[in-house]
């Protein structure tokens, strides 16, 4: 179950296109953990467990070839990230065969992990829909606002998508609506330029939602601070009625997320090796017999 945390982000950065300097609209902003950061070692704790968790998930997931679900391995902060501030009356909206959307949501590692899971896979929100999450989750955000109800819906891009028509439809919509939901795209620019591929529908997609009247917000997808920092203050807008945000996650496979984090954690004192081997050694068992349930890694 992901649970509150009381961090508060602080300012970004505005960042303009320049094929796009004429649309009057909310700016892009780019983010990274340069700036202010939360500091706490609960806080940094519970992200690095986080990422550990969906980690060690797929690896094993991998290693079992469970093919049924979609493995992120070297990009969980893209999930660990943005769920992180959620509480149980949030949704999370993602393919059914994300795992570490699974493992963010609060499911039983053990059972995520079963063979029998592989064929049936966990369904992300409370049924099991096939439609495209984005679509979902903006439909279960209209629920909430007429419900009048003050919980925040966070939609995954499912992997190797490109129904970009459907999606414009869908950020209109939310825009028009002010509708409390985080549309979230792991856009892997750097990976594809790497390999001479291009991926415009996806790098064009932050500026179209200043169309719409509401944030694109261009975040380091390897850093798991970052994208804490942008949905955090994403979500408390959306929380006050101020509508959607879209965050565009950019991953870069050369760089690893846990690295990075443990880098970040030593350089603010707040890291222990002995800390990190009872994390691991929890996770360990989590996939064998017992549920999920971090509280005694926030101390």
């Amino acid at each position: 179950m992901v649970t509150k945390s009381r961090e508060q982000s602080t300012k970004t950065s505005a960042k303009k296109s320049p094929a796009r300097q004429t649309q009057p609209a909310t700016p892009v902003k780019t983010v990274s953990s340069n700036g202010s950061s939360p500091s706490s070692q609960e806080t940094l704790r519970r992200l690095y467990a986080s990422l550990l968790r969906a980690r060690m998930a797929q690896e094993r997931a991998a290693e079992s070839s469970a093919d049924n679900y979609e493995l992120a391995i070297g990009h969980e902060a893209v999930i660990a990230g943005p769920t992180a501030d959620l509480t149980s009356e949030d949704t999370i909206a993602a393919s059914p065969r994300n795992l570490a959307a699974l493992v963010a949501r609060g499911l039983p590692l053990n059972e995520l992990l079963a063979p029998a899971t592989f064929v049936t896979p966990y369904s992300i929100t409370n049924t099991s829909l096939p439609e495209d999450p984005f679509v979902v989750g903006t439909g279960i955000a209209l629920a909430h606002k007429l419900a009048k109800k003050q919980r925040v819906v966070v939609a995954f891009c499912p992997q190797d998508s490109t129904a970009l028509e459907m999606w414009n439809e869908t950020l209109k919509f939310a825009g028009e609506h002010k509708l409390s939901i985080l549309f979230v795209i792991k856009n892997g620019v750097a990976d594809q330029q790497a390999s001479s591929q291009h991926a415009p529908h996806l790098e064009d997609f932050t500026f179209m939602t200043r169309d719409y009247g509401f944030p694109g917000i261009i975040v380091d997808g390897q850093d798991v601070v970052a994208v804490f920092r942008a949905t955090q203050e994403s979500i408390h807008r959306a929380r006050n009625g101020s509508g959607p945000t879209l965050i565009d996650c950019r991953t870069d496979s050369t760089r690893d997320p846990l690295a990075y984090m443990e880098h970040y954690m030593r350089k603010r004192n707040v890291w222990d090796d002995a800390w990190k081997q009872q994390v691991e050694a929890q996770i360990q068992s989590e996939m064998g017999t017992k549920r999920l349930g971090v509280p005694s890694l926030r101390s």
